[in-house]
């Protein structure tokens, strides 16, 4: 199965992307209940976030779950982590860290998350941003991220 965790900000670009490039079969989505419900009008929105990802969810046939949570506490987001990756299953499932959106909390956890994971199972680290103005980047970190952290000797 195709999982994605993704982080959730003010605007739900880079979720919305996630889930129209990479297809993932189901999008876990860490928040919190003020940015569910934001509506992003400078990114061009009239509806809460939540409806526009649900509406793309449903385009895409992606399954999401939001994990809402005290996204400035860093054990408040590890535990949900921990409760989404101890559902994964290393030997058959594909991970997609989208570690753009949400507060520093999630993003940093997010990223390191994801390149250590990426050592015992087939994962991927994408940053994903989409500017009203036209500027879109759609990268995979992974590897640049796993040749900081092995420079720098901070892998497992």
């Amino acid at each position: 199965m195709r999982v994605a965790i993704q982080g959730l900000g003010e605007s739900p670009t880079t979720v919305l992307m996630v889930l129209e490039k990479e297809r993932p079969n189901i999008s876990h989505i860490i928040c919190s209940d003020y940015q569910l419900k934001y509506v992003a009008k400078k990114a061009g929105m009239n509806r809460t976030n939540e409806e526009v990802i649900n509406e793309v969810a449903k385009e895409t046939g992606v399954d999401v779950k939001y994990h809402i949570c005290d996204v400035f506490d860093p054990q408040s987001v590890g535990d949900i982590l921990g409760e989404i990756i101890g559902k994964l299953n290393p030997k058959t499932d594909e991970l997609v860290i989208n570690y753009t959106g949400g507060t520093a909390v999630v993003r940093l956890l997010l990223g390191t998350m994801g390149v250590v994971i990426s050592t015992v199972m087939k994962a991927k680290v994408i940053y994903a941003i989409k500017y009203p103005d036209g500027i879109e980047i759609a990268k995979d970190h992974t590897n640049v991220l796993n040749d900081i952290f092995e420079r720098l000797k901070l892998t497992a």
